[in-house]
């Protein structure tokens, strides 16, 4: 085993015994465990229709990237990631746990976590929503698992155009309907918002508890949601260990050098290695 493999083992047992110890687990997960869509651009169904999309204007370009890319994500899911997420799942089996996850292809759900432990502030493909000011009395948001099971079912038939594609639009006001993605123009937080109620309640009860974190994969995008509250959960919780682990971005600040260890890694990768050496 390369040194470095070596020393990533270590790392790994001391997490998990840090896992296994614990009171309560938080988990931060960011953008190294996001689906890569670079495929899309040389595949032979989607590179047509993504041209088609170019060629219009900017918002309406915007929202149609967004569908094929949920088409994509729920054609082509990356196993690996799915593996990643189902090792996840066995190391936090049994614990009081929470996460936050800044992805938003939706593939940590159906993966044996909790649902109701999860929080995904960022949105993803799971609802709808008008992406104009809608001043009427509508739901906030769509989700009607059949609008997006259709949407999926006329881009499969599409036959290579997007003008034979059936786009859902808000039975209100008749706009096109986007997916409830950070990304989309007036994003409706209501999406998220009462799964955040759910995570801050379960911190408050995490005060001067035996905590572990994890930090897996987070960079520096949105280091208001995890990175830097994270850090400074740790730094006034004293009986918190930290573990951050990254390919690139996993040096720790110097207060919590003491209780805490980076790890530089692939959190996928790391989590598959060492699921299969845990399985030996």
């Amino acid at each position: 085993m390369a040194k470095d493999a070596q020393e990533n083992f270590k790392q790994w047992r001391t997490l998990q015994r840090r896992v296994e110890e614990a009171q309560f687990v938080l988990v931060g997960i960011g953008n190294l465990f996001s689906q890569s869509l670079d495929g899309m651009r040389t595949d032979p169904f989607y590179a047509p229709l993504l041209s088609q999309a170019g060629q219009e204007r900017e918002e309406d370009r915007a929202r149609l990237e967004q569908y094929l890319q949920f088409h994509y994500i729920q054609r082509h899911p990356d196993g690996r990631l799915g593996k990643a997420y189902e090792k996840l799942a066995g190391l936090l089996a049994g614990k009081n746990y929470f996460i936050v996850s800044l992805c938003t292809d939706d593939l940590i759900y159906g993966a044996g976590l909790e649902e109701e432990r999860i929080v995904t502030p960022c949105g993803g493909f799971r609802a709808m929503q008008c992406g104009s000011l809608c001043v009427t009395d509508q739901e906030a948001l769509v989700t009607d698992r059949q609008v997006r099971e259709e949407l999926l079912l006329s881009i499969d038939a599409c036959g290579g155009s997007l003008d034979a594609v059936d786009f859902p639009v808000c039975a209100e006001c008749t706009s096109p309907l986007w997916f409830n993605r950070i990304d989309t123009p007036e994003y409706k937080e209501e999406g998220y918002l009462p799964q955040w109620r759910k995570y801050t309640a379960w911190l408050q009860g995490t005060l001067n508890r035996d905590l572990c974190v994890l930090e897996l994969g987070v960079g520096m995008q949105f280091p208001n949601i995890i990175r830097f509250p994270f850090e400074k959960i740790c730094y006034f919780n004293q009986k918190a260990h930290f573990f951050r682990v990254h390919s690139r971005l996993f040096q720790l600040t110097e207060e919590l050098r003491e209780r805490g260890e980076s790890i530089a890694a692939d959190p996928v990768d790391l989590l598959l290695a060492m699921g299969q050496e845990a399985g030996r």
